[in-house]
């Protein structure tokens, strides 16, 4: 099972999960064998805590999404005014253009 490996993974266990999310670890056990499932909000959490996606955990696919640092410089970039968000643009662009690539 996929939240099971995500959870070995990241060298986290079940108990921490289902007490960050707030559920008895019993609770947490029904979903991974299946007997129940976790509501939408508590998937995302879930998914979010192993910094996966909801998607990957329901279904296998779409596993990449942002890591922490780079969904800052999302929230970063989106609280700059359109002419900065623009020269920061103009600016990978151009180090594209050059072959370099962005460690």
């Amino acid at each position: 099972m996929r939240l099971k490996t995500e959870i070995k993974e990241k060298n986290t266990t079940q108990e921490w999960i289902a007490g960050k999310i707030g559920v008895p670890f019993g609770t947490f056990r029904k979903w991974l064998t299946r007997k129940t499932y976790p509501d939408i909000k508590q998937g995302v959490e879930i998914a979010e805590l192993l910094n996966t996606s909801a998607e990957y955990l329901v279904t296998g696919s779409d596993r990449e999404i942002l890591s922490v640092e780079e969904r800052n410089l999302v929230r970063d970039y989106r609280k700059l005014d359109k002419a900065d968000q623009e020269n920061i643009t103009l600016a990978m662009g151009a180090w594209l253009r050059k072959g370099k690539s962005f460690p």
